[in-house]
């Protein structure tokens, strides 16, 4: 059954047509008959290209319907309950509709549901009614013409529009935009009780995706907002923002509160394994959340709790982390910051520092390790904690890195040039970031050639994660670096993932003992007892080991006993312009 509506004429048009017919010349004959013949209207109804036609009597009895309504209504020759097929609900509609048209002689249009003759197994159809009233006394006809058209297609296809705008596809859960209506209309002035927002993504869906491929990524999705679902009530909106994104509208008397308690739930059932192809696959989940404040935007609303989000998620993720002002303030000035990082390089705001390392054994300069240090003219001094991290996630690092190579060579060039006794290496830190790229053995080589600076003065400090890198692992990089003379050193060892398989798998040169275990030397026996075997299993394999964190004349005393080649820390210096570096360690060294 199609919708039939544009080759449709109206109930007005049709009372129009019967009306011109019935004045016509061979109906005038037959008014003092005071009635109209049957086979007369069913003829002028049968020539109108209408779906379904009905037409009635004052009292809403059946004086004729067409052929397509008979289908449609099944037998509405029956009197009085020719609507009897008529959904209860809207045929009560129709017949209150229909009196008042009589009474007022009006036009009425409704739309109502009919179980059809037609459909398979009974289905419901829906057909578009419109009714208009007929008075022709002279000819004895006196009721309402109803015309019917069924508009199911039409209503499905409206249906599956609102669905596909409104709804996701995969999960069959409100999507982002019904999320935002609905959160807008709660966020009202005065409307606004209790409110708080859950925003929840998966720790690592990212590599089951693309290991596993779509189909079982999408089939753990399905599951994944069951499980969220079936934590929240019935009055509270899921909603899916995309890929493994879910935020939850909570309202509730104490939303805050509740919030929590949804959080910590969902963290619990996300927990549990997931049968992937017939095997047991674990992931986590991270949770922000903001409660509504007056006042507060949906989009403002909704940020603060992807905010938080990202912030549980950056501890390790598989927790819940509230949205603060405190918050903010600390993404409002990393943006601050982020914005004028871009800039920085061209402005010559980075220096590079130089921290001393020391041979333990005759207390002389053996190097230095050139550190990247930022001070801005706006913001002042930023951490490198701060910026380091910022430099690497905005894909600068790897600009800025070859820019802190390139100092550190010409100047320690420079050096040994105006020092010549005092032959000092400098060690430069090198992202994975670096190592990616296809060129940088041979801006290695330029650096070095145009520097003038001898390979062996060079040492690159890579960490353990590195190693873990496949493409790293795999190709012959460091190998190569290995054959130009240049050293390298595996920096923070102890704190990953590391194995001395590494120390023979690589070209490594230096071992540098994490700053953590010289840190809590005195306080934890174990770190002695790593810090020991680190330099011990590092002798044997060949290596020099370089101690970082130094900052007691303990701690060194400590670490001379074991044998430790080099130290650096504070108890000689921290990292210190190229100059003052010069006078307090170069220049005594003559």
């Amino acid at each position: 059954m199609t919708d039939n509506r544009k080759n449709s004429l109206s109930a007005k048009e049709l009372g129009r047509r019967i009306g011109s017919l019935l004045n016509a010349s061979q109906v005038a004959r037959q008014r003092r008959s005071r009635s109209v013949p049957s086979v007369l209207i069913e003829k002028i109804l049968d020539q109108i290209s209408s779906p379904g036609v009905i037409l009635l009597d004052e009292h809403l009895n059946v004086i004729y319907s067409n052929t397509a309504l008979r289908e449609l209504l099944g037998n509405p020759s029956q009197r009085p309950a020719w609507h009897s097929s008529l959904h209860p609900e809207d045929a009560h509609h129709l017949i209150n509709g229909l009196t008042l048209s009589l009474l007022d002689s009006s036009e009425f249009k409704t739309e109502c549901r009919v179980h059809s003759a037609k459909a398979r197994n009974g289905a419901v159809r829906w057909l578009n009614c419109e009714a208009q009233t007929l008075n022709y006394d002279e000819c004895g006809l006196t009721g309402c013409l109803c015309t019917f058209t069924d508009i199911t297609e039409h209503r499905n296809t409206n249906e599956n529009l609102v669905q596909l705008s409104l709804y996701d596809p995969l999960t069959k859960l409100p999507n982002r935009s019904l999320l935002m209506q609905r959160l807008n209309r709660a966020l009202q002035p005065g409307d606004v009780t209790d409110l708080a927002l859950v925003f929840v993504d998966l720790d690592g869906f990212k590599l089951i995706n693309d290991t596993l491929g779509r189909e079982q990524g999408n089939k753990l999705i399905r599951e994944v907002s069951e499980r969220v679902n079936s934590c929240i009530e019935q009055t509270d909106l899921l909603a899916r923002l995309g890929s493994d994104e879910f935020t939850a509208i909570i309202q509730h008397n104490d939303a805050t509160q509740r919030a929590a308690e949804i959080g910590e739930q969902i963290i619990k059932v996300i927990e549990k394994p997931f049968r992937v192809q017939n095997e047991s696959v674990y992931i986590t989940a991270s949770v922000g959340i903001a409660v509504a404040k007056p006042g507060v935007s949906a989009d403002r609303l909704l940020q603060q709790a992807d905010v938080a989000m990202y912030n549980a998620k950056k501890n390790k993720g598989n927790a819940v982390q509230y949205h603060s002002h405190e918050l903010t303030a600390h993404n409002r000035a990393k943006l601050l910051v982020g914005s004028h990082l871009h800039c920085a390089l061209d402005r010559d705001e980075f220096k590079v520092f130089y921290q001393p390392q020391l041979e333990i054994a005759t207390n002389r300069i053996y190097g230095s390790e050139a550190l990247l240090r930022w001070k801005n003219p706006t913001l002042g001094s930023i951490s490198p904690s701060i910026f380091i991290p910022m430099l690497e996630d905005r894909g600068l690092i790897t600009q800025v890195g070859e820019w802190v190579l390139s100092e550190a060579c010409h100047n320690q060039a420079k050096w040994h040039a105006d020092f010549p006794e005092a032959r000092t290496t400098v060690s430069v830190n090198v992202s994975s970031l670096q190592l990616h790229d296809r060129h940088f053995l041979d801006k290695l080589k330029c650096i070095l050639d145009s520097s003038g600076l001898a390979p062996q003065y060079l040492v690159l400090e890579i960490t353990e994660t590195i190693l873990l890198d496949e493409f790293v692992s795999e190709c012959r990089l460091l190998h190569e670096i290995s054959a130009l003379g240049v050293k390298i050193a595996l920096d923070d060892f102890g704190t990953g993932y590391g194995s001395f398989s590494y120390l023979k798998k690589h070209p490594i040169d230096h071992i540098k003992i994490d700053r953590s275990f010289v840190d809590n030397l005195f306080n934890c026996e174990e770190n002695k007892a790593i810090t020991t075997s680190i330099i011990d299993l590092s002798h044997t394999l060949g290596k020099t080991v370089i101690a970082e964190g130094v900052d007691s004349q303990d701690e060194l005393d400590f670490l001379m006993l074991r044998g430790c080649d080099i130290f650096q820390g504070f108890y000689t210096s921290r990292a210190i312009p190229s100059l003052e570096f010069e006078q307090r360690f170069l220049f005594n060294d003559r």
